[in-house]
């Protein structure tokens, strides 16, 4: 996201608890001051962890409507001067789902922008930011004869633990970006499930991503389960999907099951498998791959052969120059053929 031209127009700062533990919340009655100076390093702090290959759009499980955030987005963009109490509400209403015992306290920046560079075009958008974590740093400061050596806590540039970024795209149409700084952690669920009632967009990252995930859960259970497929073979599996996803620019079901699983019973099987789950998740047959939703999720594609404690076999290709075998002691063995080693 390009940030150099986007603008504060709009900014309060609230203190949110968690529920749970009854710490409550503190609203602001009016908008908090700040620097022109440093109005470029909050944009940083808001904006630069914010990755566009994820977008979001409100949703409901009965009725549109009915999402709170959706509703408070509205009454802004409607009206500049419905901005402050709309920041509370959203204050309140965070508070309302802050019931998990991990959520920590923080403050709560509500953010009026514009001029945000979005999809080709400038946009106004509406931020919403969680800052739980406070640091320490030091302070040093000359006086007439000498320094002052002092310190101070606050929040790192890096630091955001919560965001969500709100953009009008058209008249009553928004999209989200989202950041969770803790977001494999059990209680990140409710920022974009309970909180902002949030669902994927089905665009080129998703399709990727989620054709990606249930590959790699095909092969990691299923094959084991239902073939008598060796460790190697189904690393190979895992190889051979990474390697039609880099190497074609568009997905296609049918290509890919003839070019990575030459099996017609695996072939039924990943069909079996993945169908009603890519019909729940709106995923066609074929679309674009998105290169950086395959970089990204590649990292979880383990090509790893794990040996007891004593050896890591990293296998990245060309499966037949690897052989399993027992000898006449019973113990397992492999065999690698190389032509050099470096």
């Amino acid at each position: 996201m390009i940030i150099s031209d986007s603008k504060i127009n709009s900014i309060i700062t609230h203190h949110v608890g968690n529920k749970m533990r009854d710490e409550g919340y503190t609203l602001s009655e009016e908008l908090s001051d700040i620097s022109e100076a440093s109005e470029e390093y909050y944009l940083k702090y808001f904006l630069e962890v914010l990755k566009t290959d994820e977008k979001y759009r409100f949703a409901h499980p009965t009725d549109i409507e009915l999402n709170e955030i959706l509703n408070i987005t509205r009454k802004v963009f409607d009206n500049s001067e419905a901005f402050l109490e709309a920041s509370q509400d959203i204050a309140k209403l965070l508070y309302s789902h802050s019931e998990h015992p991990k959520i920590n306290e923080g403050a709560l920046n509500v953010v009026s922008f514009s001029d945000i560079a979005y999809s080709g075009m400038k946009c106004k958008a509406l931020g919403i930011f969680k800052s739980e974590t406070d640091v320490p740093f030091l302070k040093i400061e000359k006086n007439f004869k000498n320094y002052s050596l002092t310190h101070d806590s606050g929040y790192e540039l890096n630091g955001l633990d919560k965001g969500a970024l709100i953009i009008r795209v058209n008249y009553d149409e928004y999209e989200v970006i989202v950041f969770d700084k803790n977001s494999l952690r059990s209680d990140s669920k409710f920022w974009i499930d309970d909180f902002l009632q949030l669902e994927l967009i089905s665009n080129e990252f998703y399709q990727t991503t989620e054709v990606m995930k249930v590959t790699r859960e095909f092969i990691k259970n299923t094959v084991s389960e239902e073939f008598e497929i060796s460790k190697p073979d189904q690393i190979d599996l895992l190889n051979r999907s990474i390697d039609y996803l880099k190497n074609t620019e568009t997905y296609d079901k049918n290509e890919f099951l003839d070019t990575v699983m030459h099996d017609e019973g695996l072939k039924q099987s990943f069909r079996t498998f993945t169908d009603n789950h890519m019909m729940e998740m709106n995923v066609p047959e074929s679309f674009p791959i998105s290169e950086v939703a395959v970089k990204k999720m590649s990292r979880s594609f383990k090509s790893v052969l794990k040996l007891d404690k004593n050896f890591h076999v990293y296998i990245h290709g060309d499966r037949d120059k690897i052989e399993k075998g027992v000898d006449e002691n019973g113990r397992k063995y492999y065999k690698i053929y190389f032509e050099r080693e470096d």
